[in-house]
């Protein structure tokens, strides 16, 4: 009876990320500029109530979890089962990331205004959605480390756990493909540029998952990823002088 539900609220919770997510992400981001007119709160507001409701589902998670009579493991949520070399892999892919990330940031306070109003454009689509306050960055810095471990659970530990139910057989590249689809929809406010490029974050994160057997490098590099918005130039966060409609193709 246990497992039965297990299986439900795991369909319900998966029918959720991949059919309702993405077109209530779309809808709250669309809700989100329309407040900012008249509450200067309202951002901050925004990113309490996107942190509340991803450790909501991290919470559905460990639900089922019990239910199923599973642990951490069976998500990789752990390292205590990591083959030899992991420890090694875990250091190179995130020391890589610290090195990408911190010379893309140096890039971008040092570029031109050239680059400057081209890297504008390219995040016109969600720029209300970034911090400009020191209290909104200081929020947002919390909804880096909140996206970071919740949505990795989600995608590349349950999500990954959940295709290998229905599909035991699944390979590596099916399950890269797959999960990288369904991450980049859950991103359908950021427009087909944002979606197609979380979906390869999504399918690489998935890949060293499933290379390293453990979500912890996963999760420390899309902390870092987003924390990165926390450090962007105040020239960047800003409107640009002809908005881009939040929404739509």
């Amino acid at each position: 009876m246990a497992h039965a539900a297990a299986a439900i609220l795991a369909t319900a919770l998966v029918t959720m990320l991949v059919a309702v997510q993405p077109l209530r992400g779309l809808r709250r981001y669309e809700r989100l500029v329309a407040a900012l007119q008249t509450n200067p709160d309202a951002r901050r507001q925004f990113y309490v109530r996107g942190i509340v409701a991803a450790w909501v589902a991290v919470g559905i998670v460990a639900v089922i979890g019990a239910l199923a009579g599973r642990g951490p493991t069976s998500i990789r949520l752990s390292i205590t089962h990591l083959k030899h070399d992991a420890p090694l892999l875990i250091v190179l892919y995130v020391g890589t990331a610290v090195v990408a990330l911190g010379g893309s940031l140096v890039a971008i306070w040092r570029g031109s205004d050239t680059l400057i109003e081209r890297f504008r454009r390219q995040l016109s689509r969600f720029v209300e959605l970034l911090p400009r306050t020191r209290l909104e960055r200081r929020t947002f810095a919390m909804v880096a480390v909140t996206a970071g471990i919740c949505e990795e659970i989600l995608y590349r530990g349950f999500g990954v756990a959940y295709v290998r139910w229905l599909d035991p057989s699944a390979g590596s590249t099916l399950l890269i493909v797959v999960i990288g689809i369904a991450f980049g929809v859950a991103h359908l406010y950021q427009g087909p540029r944002g979606v197609l490029l979380t979906g390869l974050i999504g399918g690489a994160f998935t890949w060293i998952t499933l290379l390293t057997g453990t979500l912890v490098p996963a999760i420390l590099i899309h902390v870092l990823v987003d924390l990165r918005v926390v450090a962007l130039p105040a020239t960047l966060t800003e409107p640009v002088s002809s908005p881009i409609e939040p929404v739509g193709p």
